[in-house]
This record gives C-alpha cells, sequence and structure tokens, in this order.
C-alpha cells in the first residue's frame, strides 16, 4: 500500500503527529495570534493581549516540539507551562491551544465542569498499582498511555523552568519509554487541560497516511477503511469508516506492561 494512502487510525494517542496546521491555523485564523521568529530560530505565535506565546520548534520535514507559556502580564516572567514533545497528535495540542485562546479574555473563570482525572475515570482509565512515589498515574485501558497526577509543593519557578517533573503528565506508550510526551505545570487553566485530556483520551479514528503511523505503535492500533476515500473532511467517526481492517506491516509485540 502507497504510504501515503490515507486511512482511518485509532486510537487517537498511538496515530502519529498529524497536521501542524490543526494546531497554528485556529490561532492565527481565529483568534488573531501573532507569528514571530525568535533569535534562537524558532516560530513563536502571540495572543493579541500578549498573556500567553506558543513556539513551534522543528519544521520542513522534521519533528515539532510546542510550548506554551501564560503570564499574569505583558512582560512578566511566564506564570505556567505546558509543552508537547516531538510526535504529540496535532489534535491533541490543537484541543488544549483552541480552547486556551477561545478563553484569554475572560481569563477562564467560566470553568467547564470536570478534572482530566475524572474525565479519564468516565471512559474507563484507572489507577494504576505501579504508581511511583509521590505520583497517582491512571493507565488507558489498553494500556498504551498514561496520566500521571505529581503529588507534593515543588517550587513554581523549578517547575515552569522544567528542573522538576511537572504537576500532571501524559504518556503515550511506557512510562520509561514513552513514544511522546505532554507536561503541565501547577497554574495552567483547567478548560483547555480538560479538552486536552478529552482529546488524550479519545478512542476514535483520525485520518493518517499509511506511512505516518509509527511503526512501534502499529501492533496496537485499529486501522480502519475510510468509505470515502480519504476524503472526508474534518475529524472522521467510526460511523463513516467499514469494518474491513487494513493490512499494515507490524512488528513483533512488546510485552505488556500490565
Amino acid at each position: 500500500m502507497p504510504s501515503a494512502t490515507p486511512v482511518l487510525v485509532q486510537p487517537l494517542r498511538l496515530a502519529g503527529p498529524g497536521d501542524r496546521r490543526l494546531v497554528t491555523g485556529p490561532l492565527t485564523a481565529a483568534h488573531g495570534w501573532i507569528p514571530t521568529r525568535t533569535p534562537e530560530g524558532a516560530t513563536r505565535f502571540t495572543s493579541p493581549c500578549r498573556t500567553a506565546t506558543l513556539s513551534m520548534d522543528g519544521g520542513g520535514g522534521s519533528p515539532v516540539a510546542w510550548t506554551v507559556h501564560g503570564y499574569t502580564r505583558p512582560g512578566a516572567e511566564p506564570l505556567w507551562r505546558a509543552s508537547f514533545s516531538s510526535g504529540t497528535p496535532a489534535e491533541i495540542t490543537a484541543a488544549f491551544t483552541t480552547v486556551l485562546a477561545a478563553n484569554l479574555h475572560s481569563r477562564h473563570y467560566d470553568r467547564q465542569r470536570g478534572t482530566p482525572a475524572s474525565v479519564l475515570a468516565a471512559r474507563g482509565w484507572v489507577p494504576d498499582r505501579e504508581s511511583p512515589r509521590g505520583f497517582h498515574d491512571q493507565l488507558s485501558p489498553d494500556g498504551w498511555a498514561l496520566y500521571r497526577h505529581r503529588l507534593g509543593h515543588q517550587p513554581h519557578e523549578d517547575e515552569v523552568a522544567g528542573l522538576v517533573p511537572a504537576t500532571w503528565t501524559m504518556l503515550a506508550g511506557t512510562p520509561k519509554f514513552p513514544s511522546w510526551r505532554a507536561e503541565f505545570t501547577a497554574g495552567v487553566p483547567f478548560p483547555p487541560l480538560v479538552s486536552a485530556a478529552l482529546a488524550f483520551s479519545d478512542p476514535g479514528p483520525v485520518l493518517r497516511p499509511t506511512g505516518e503511523v509509527p511503526a512501534r505503535h502499529r501492533a496496537f492500533v485499529t486501522v480502519l477503511r475510510d468509505s470515502s476515500g480519504g476524503r472526508s473532511p474534518g475529524p472522521p467517526r467510526l460511523a463513516e469508516a467499514s469494518a474491513a481492517h487494513l493490512p499494515l506491516p507490524r512488528p513483533a509485540p512488546a510485552a505488556r506492561r500490565r
């Protein structure tokens, strides 16, 4: 099968990076964020109120990592940080940034109900008995993703600088060798964090070129035939896919964590 053939892959968290325009498009087109180049050569998007920035490291054909900073006022030290490593599905990063941008004007005072932990529990994520000391982990139903909550207090500046573990972490794969990770420090607004958790735990399929499905995930994803020939606009749902599995080259399955 040609590597560019679009297929439906589920779950989202194991589908591969996807289209980075899902992250930047809504910020510039709908919310007026301004792109600039940093002295280090990265691309930075700044909100009109200058209380949030999104930095993109990588470009062209290279993997992209994203970092979001929030500020109490323009020019102040960062209040919080959210980071998404290369390999993070664009839909998960976009779930965070789009909700963040839409609610900056209200400072997220109108908080939606629920927490990341509660929305994951509602989707069958369970406490992990192997959580390291000082952390509370929730394991996905398939065992190949983890949501980690760090317990206790640590210096705010060290957390924002990445010198100590973040308060919340999303991991796809095993904790020791994750395929990608997203980190959120204390102070991150809950609405975009909950939105990211909903995308992270979404069991439904997304479109991906066959060749972009990570090789290490091919033993653990389901690939469905797109009934529209890969021309479906927007995120497709299960009803749009046939039940026929498409053959992908699969490596020998690794040992399951649990």
